[in-house]
């Protein structure tokens, strides 16, 4: 049997139970029909997140709320809330000081267009009556994908020629509010106050609602560094403490809810083709507990549950097993949503798909034409 074709079946499987045996019967050694090997790591990662439905007293989603979307809490219970008490202690032509050792690079930034005030969807995605706010609700990580050099002592002239290069470029597209070299520098690249593009199609939930288009929403801070497939993080010790700090500082001053704070491939969609993961920079082994953050990777992505997107397996290849999780409740939470309003998965999905086009016809940013001249 095909491996796409047991993932095609595995989906359609209402019972969580049921399915569960049966990705576990098609890994038995010696079934002619056995997922070869190249495939077995993503139905063994399902499992987790499957046996997370068997918990007494979880539900996928209430049946009975007559919502459009519902936002969920992560399955892990997250850490409480909990915003560190810290202040700007100096400010000079060319750095900032805070309190719990951030130091940020001004010598980079720049102005781009003052953040519009942004529409939230709330739980029943009413386009005519969004929620509108001014202040960053969240944080995108993301990576330059920039070249590398041996992160050693013998290289350090070439660490600094493409660290300038890559600073030039991102502050030439507004491509971020943040950016951290390979040393642990921290620097400020679009005022915090202004719009970054890096977002660009993109969606996000929380309790409060969906976020759509997250370049006026949330902030954006990129790691000088490339994608590593697997579960090894591609950012080294400086840059961790230097996210820390920096993240500490930022959840501080716009009490951003720990929640909010995501990777880029956790957010990133095609509107085109109604896949998520456009952007896979953070698929799968963003440092969160390093970074003093809950691991949000076992939050269900809203792209699927909230407008009906899907994804394909290059952007499984591109991920760990705690993003896994997250994919295999959120599809969980669009089934159970279809059923308590009597309609099949394709139907409803279909429903959702129909408001997420709608929804973004009437967010066309100023700023959209800008941006496609900046991509990056």
């Amino acid at each position: 049997m095909r491996p796409f074709f047991i993932e095609w079946k595995a989906r359609n499987i209402a019972d969580p139970v049921a399915r569960l045996r049966y990705l576990h019967q098609k890994m038995e050694p010696g079934r002619s029909d056995r997922v070869p090997r190249r495939t077995q790591w993503k139905v063994a990662s399902l499992l987790p997140a499957l046996a997370c439905l068997f918990i007494p007293g979880f539900k996928a989603s209430n049946a009975h709320q007559d919502l459009f979307v519902a936002p969920i809490p992560h399955v892990a219970a997250a850490a409480p809330d909990v915003y560190a008490d810290v202040w700007r202690v100096e400010k000079t032509n060319d750095s900032e000081t805070y309190s719990n050792g951030l130091r940020i690079d001004d010598r980079y930034a720049v102005s781009n267009e003052p953040r519009h005030p942004y529409r939230v969807f709330g739980p029943n995605a009413d386009a005519s009556q969004p929620d509108i706010r001014t202040q960053p609700a969240g944080i995108v990580y993301h990576t330059t994908e920039s070249d590398q050099a041996s992160f050693e002592e013998g290289q350090n002239g070439a660490l600094l020629r493409i660290e300038k290069e890559v600073l030039s470029y991102v502050k030439h597209n507004h491509s971020y509010h943040f950016l951290i070299d390979r040393f642990g520098q921290v620097y400020r690249i679009v005022q915090e106050s202004d719009v970054a593009f890096h977002a660009g199609n993109s969606v996000w939930a929380d309790s409060s609602g969906v976020y759509v288009y997250l370049n006026s929403s949330f902030l954006g801070i990129a790691f000088e560094t490339q994608t590593r497939v697997g579960e090894q993080t591609s950012a080294n010790p400086a840059q961790i403490h230097a996210a820390r700090v920096l993240t500490q500082m930022l959840r501080s001053k716009y009490h951003i809810a720990q929640s909010n704070c995501v990777t880029h491939a956790q957010v990133s969609v095609n509107p085109s083709n109604m896949l998520i993961g456009y952007h896979t920079d953070w698929a799968g082994n963003f440092p969160f507990l390093e970074v003093g953050l809950s691991d949000n990777y076992t939050a269900p992505p809203a792209a699927i549950y909230a407008f009906g997107f899907d994804y394909n397996p290059v952007f499984v290849h591109a991920t760990g097993v705690r993003l896994w999780q997250g994919l295999a409740l959120a599809e969980d939470q669009l089934r159970a949503q279809a059923e308590a309003r009597g309609l099949r998965v394709s139907q409803y999905r279909a429903q959702l798909r129909k408001k997420y086009h709608q929804i973004i016809t009437t967010l066309k940013p100023v700023s959209e034409a800008k941006e496609q001249r900046h991509a990056t």
